[in-house]
């Protein structure tokens, strides 16, 4: 830590101990006002003081202290053990690091949650999440039906990404399905959802046809595989525009399941160091519905009941509705871009332009950008393809032309494949990115073979810095865990044990930030969250082992043994061995 700044931290602190009847309460001055509202020093100390660590404070200089002294749930000095214990009053708390080191509380910047990781665990769903082939996917509805009566949904999420990670390399259809499952509508969800398979049942309960319109025509992204003999459906819905057909009639996560995921959920991340969250809220209830979601985060916000601070997205809808239904219901929104409490933040805009090879129109996106623009929402858009990166630079570039804006810290996320011109408007308009770098581990042995020509990728963390760009890294629907994104973000090895372009890895100290005062800043929080300094909310995470120094290929093992959010500890590992096993949820 420098000097200086140190120094000028604790003379404030100090000056309002001696001073703080005169600074904090000058109506103490008088004597009726002493009389009737007595006030002590002791109660301007600190409420707890950690000392004897190593406090990386991700502060501007990446500066190591020893000790913190909070109070009211916000860090009030940083600096050496006999510096901040020497504020210790009568009340404060004192709690020895033992030379643990701590980092600011880590903030994932996308985490399918409230729908995603609070549901309940089910060891059936976790059999198909991990199916290799049409028959364990079929096994599992089998024994799904056993425990279900005849008529109710059968419904599974997380199935493989790609059809090629199964044995007969192609999606199952209805006719896999129907044999062991004649009574029940069926729904599995593949490919991060972006891809829906349905059986014959609930192809009759939803009424979707070989005469039903191809949503592709209608201008949405999505299409029905259809026999290409018989025109039938096959079962296989691919991207929202088709996916919301089947599953839009179901009301499959109500707002009070939803609540009681957010507590399961926030009870599962505060075990990995998380303390801040972005959701993007995917919606699984009629097409593109909002409002459970978000009026889950409300009502729990409302009660005092999150735990976590969460910025709730709001998703456009604009792969499953016209254009001028997506106008109408952006003018609609009831919210001033940038509402926010200490817990809950609604700002920000969820854009998905493409998804399983299908791509939203290009005028939809330019007209639905200057529309957000315009009125001053910050949009998160995601992409996936080199094309759809294309298509949103025009927009951007269309929108700002048309409404300048000078801070409105708009993310990319996912942002692959970028070409040079692609990266000059995201660093003219200070546009951030968030790829999730934990799915480097699972990228393919060839993956540097299939990088577009004219394009970086799949990942360029490196190429992004090196031009400017801030980047974030996420988990989406990856293993939970920012040890993890930080592993991969700067070894970029793969399951097989290659290393995936290592000319793209980031430095130490950038994946730190890219998981705690960067996604701070993309919300407009880097003034009270993000990093462990003087006036910032309380919010930090104590480690088993040091990131700084165990070797890098070590970063995913590091247990976490603590987690605060706001003063207070959320999270006590009930096992504070270092060199303990860590497991993450969905990691194989």
């Amino acid at each position: 830590m420098k000097t200086d700044k140190k120094h000028l931290t604790l003379l404030f602190f100090s000056l309002l101990l001696m001073l703080g009847l005169y600074a904090l309460y000058p109506i103490v001055l008088t004597s009726t006002a002493v009389s009737a509202n007595p006030v002590t020093l002791d109660e301007l100390r600190p409420d707890l003081v950690l000392f004897n660590g190593k406090i990386v404070t991700v502060d501007e200089d990446f500066s190591i202290a020893e000790a913190v002294a909070i109070k009211d749930g916000k860090f009030v000095a940083v600096g050496t053990n006999a510096e901040i214990r020497a504020l210790v009053g009568q009340k404060t708390e004192e709690r020895d690091l033992q030379g643990r080191t701590v980092l600011p509380g880590f903030i994932d910047p996308h985490v399918h949650f409230a729908h995603k990781v609070g549901k309940i665990d089910d060891p059936i769903e976790d059999m198909f999440s991990r199916a290799g082939s049409i028959e364990e996917v079929r096994r599992a509805i089998q024994l799904k039906v056993a425990q279900t009566p005849a008529g109710e949904i059968i419904w599974f999420s997380r199935g493989v990404r790609s059809a090629s990670e199964l044995q007969e390399n192609r999606w199952p259809t209805r006719y896999d399905l129907d044999p062991v499952s004649p009574n029940h509508p069926v729904i599995l969800g593949f490919a991060a959802d972006h891809v829906t398979i349905v059986n014959s049942k609930l192809i009759e309960m939803v009424g979707i046809t070989k005469d039903t319109p191809q949503p592709y025509e209608r201008g949405f992204a999505g299409k029905i595989d259809k026999d290409p003999e018989t025109g039938e459906p096959t079962g296989v819905l691919r991207e929202k525009g088709a996916t919301t057909l089947a599953r839009g009639p179901f009301n499959l996560y109500p707002t009070e399941t939803l609540e009681e995921n957010i507590k399961r959920g926030s009870e599962k991340v505060v075990r990995y160091g998380i303390t801040s969250l972005f959701d993007p809220c995917t919606n699984i209830g009629k097409a593109m519905d909002n409002q459970p979601g978000l009026q889950a985060y409300q009502r729990l916000s409302a009660r005092g009941e999150l735990t976590v601070r969460i910025n709730a997205m709001i998703r456009m809808p604009i792969r499953v509705q016209t254009l001028e239904e997506n106008l109408a219901f952006l003018d609609s929104l009831l919210f001033a871009p940038g509402f926010r409490n200490d817990r809950l933040r609604i700002g920000t805009l969820k854009i998905s332009v493409d998804g399983s090879g299908m791509r939203v129109p290009e005028k939809n996106v330019k007209a639905i950008f200057r529309a957000a623009q315009k009125a001053g929402w910050q949009m998160y858009i995601h992409l996936g393809s080199g094309e759809s990166f294309d298509v949103v630079t025009e927009a951007l570039e269309e929108a700002y032309r048309e409404f300048p804006r000078e801070d409105a810290r708009h993310v990319i996320t996912h942002a692959r494949w970028p070409s040079q011109r692609n990266i000059e408007t995201l660093k003219k308009f200070d546009v951030m990115v968030e790829p999730q770098t934990g799915s480097l581990y699972r990228a393919a042995d060839d993956a540097e073979d299939r990088v577009p020509a004219g394009r970086y990728g799949p990942i360029p963390t490196r190429t992004y810095l090196d031009n400017g760009i801030r980047v974030m890294t996420g988990t989406d629907q990856k293993p939970i865990g920012p040890l993890l994104t930080i592993w991969s973000s700067v070894t970029r090895l793969r399951k097989s044990g290659k290393v995936l372009q290592p000319e793209q890895r980031m430095t130490l100290e950038e994946a730190i930030r890219a998981c705690t005062i960067v996604p701070a800043y993309s919300t407009f929080e880097e003034n009270i969250k993000g990093s462990i300094e003087v006036g910032k909310l309380a919010d930090l995470v104590v480690l088993g082992r040091d990131i700084l120094t165990v070797p890098k290929e070590e970063i995913r093992d590091i247990p976490v043994l603590m987690t605060m959010i706001g003063g207070q500890f959320v999270y006590i590992n009930p096992n504070q061995d270092p060199d303990q096993e860590v497991e993450y949820p969905f990691f194989g």
